[in-house]
């Protein structure tokens, strides 16, 4: 029973979520229509709490049939040192997050090559000495590992210093706590939560604040007093600080002032490694031969990752994967990329029922701007081209291309299913094309 319910839980969250959230989660016992569930650490726990407590419920509801209440207990962590012991509870011992991190963002898990040596280096260096290159602004193309190094460090952090305090967060949820502090007259607490209590204080993907003047300014004061205290501050963006248009010329001087680093485009011989690398997270086995062929469709460790778990979900549901196999199921698209990417073109002319030209103009009736952020999307996820390459392809920005691919994202997180159905049916017409059959 406990797997059956494990499995009806796992098809209600979000494949990133589960991967993220739930790898330690299992159920301990069942009995009198209370269920308790045990994961890895108290972090883990009250973030599931927090987040999907409600979808929890009714999971459980809809398997027994009626209502079963649940509560959450962590695993603890096992010490050999007497001393800690004689303490008290071990509880007490660790570090209270300001923010969840991934327990995955390790630096052990993490592939080093000429790509991020430089930056895997700074980081490595900066988790040891925090405030010492200060800040740090690490910018890369989408998927290429900024998120796992910069939470790596807080993970490092906290494991050898319990007493020190990490927030991690985007911008975005930067902005929308500062805009809730603001409805609820509670902004003193916000702003002392990140100025103060902090020690560490990572703001992922920067790049979401452009136009938003309000958080831009309360994000320049709490830096500000962050790096004053002495305290370390990490930005993380898509792009140079001179690339962020409309950011303030203090606040990109701020960005400046201390350690800019850059993670470069992984070669093929790293994309093998970091394959491997996952593989053996996974506890997963795939001929080289596959992985080889893989990092010559995807080109960032974020897209072969998702190419790797659809194999291995693929083998073990059938019991068997080969290279042929793989290529049936992940066509190369790269092979001819142009005409490739005119017929995709030319497929979402057909199902938005308006022309290729409009698609690549700037027109922007309804149904060309849907089609054309569709496309967008599809090419970014699917397909694994960088925003400033789905620009060029769309005439567009790319603070453009990154919006409209965070419009499409945003939907699919509230699970609408029209447009899932045009990514179905985009992704179908493109695998027809890709393998020579008529669309």
């Amino acid at each position: 029973m406990k797997k059956e319910i494990l499995n009806a839980l796992k098809e209600r969250i979000s494949r990133q979520n589960w991967e993220s959230w739930f790898l330690d989660f299992d159920i301990k016992k069942i009995e009198n229509n209370h269920v308790v569930f045990e994961v890895g650490n108290i972090f883990i726990k009250d973030r599931l709490e927090q987040k999907f407590g409600k979808t929890i419920s009714k999971v459980l509801r809809d398997f027994f049939g009626k209502e079963y209440s649940y509560e959450f207990t962590y695993r603890e962590i096992k010490t050999n040192d007497s001393r800690d012991k004689q303490e008290g509870p071990l509880v007490k011992k660790k570090p209270l997050l300001i923010t969840p991190l991934n327990p995955r963002y390790t630096f052990q898990n993490l592939i080093v090559g000429e790509f991020n040596r430089f930056a895997y280096n700074a980081f490595l260096e900066a988790s040891k000495n925090p405030g010492y290159y200060n800040p740090i602004f690490l910018y890369s193309g989408v998927g290429l590992g900024k998120t796992h190094l910069a939470q790596a460090l807080g993970n490092y952090v906290l494991e050898t210093d319990p007493d020190m305090k990490v927030a991690y967060l985007t911008s975005e949820e930067f902005m929308n706590e500062m805009i809730i502090s603001i409805k609820k007259g509670t902004t003193e607490e916000f702003r002392e939560k990140y100025r103060k209590k902090a020690d560490i204080l990572i703001i992922d993907d920067i790049q979401f604040l452009i136009g938003k003047k309000a958080a831009q300014i309360e994000l320049f004061h709490t830096f500000n007093a962050i790096h004053e205290a002495g305290k370390q501050i990490i930005i993380c963006s898509d792009r140079t600080p001179n690339e962020l248009k409309d950011f303030h010329s203090r606040m990109i001087s701020r960005f400046q002032m201390g350690l800019v680093v850059k993670i470069e485009k992984p070669s093929k011989f790293d994309l093998f490694k970091i394959g491997k690398k996952i593989l053996e997270l996974k506890e997963a086995e795939l001929d080289d031969k596959i992985i080889e062929y893989l990092v010559q469709v995807y080109d960032t460790p974020r897209v072969l990752h998702g190419a790797l778990l659809k194999l291995i979900a693929y083998k073990n549901l059938f019991g068997e994967m080969n290279l042929s196999i793989a290529q049936s199921l992940i066509p190369n698209y790269r092979t001819d990329s142009k005409t490739l990417t005119e017929n995709i073109i030319v497929i979402l002319s057909e199902i938005f029922e308006c022309s290729p030209e409009e698609m690549l103009s700037s027109k922007r009736t309804k149904n060309v701007s849907f089609a054309r952020k569709i496309g967008m999307y599809y090419l970014s996820k699917y397909l694994g081209l960088s925003t400033r390459e789905i620009g060029k392809i769309f005439n567009k920005s790319h603070s453009s291309v990154v919006q409209n691919l965070k419009q499409i994202e945003n939907s699919i997180k509230d699970n609408n299913l029209a447009i899932k159905n045009y990514l179905k049916d985009l992704d179908k017409k493109t695998k027809r094309f890709a393998e020579g059959k008529s669309v």
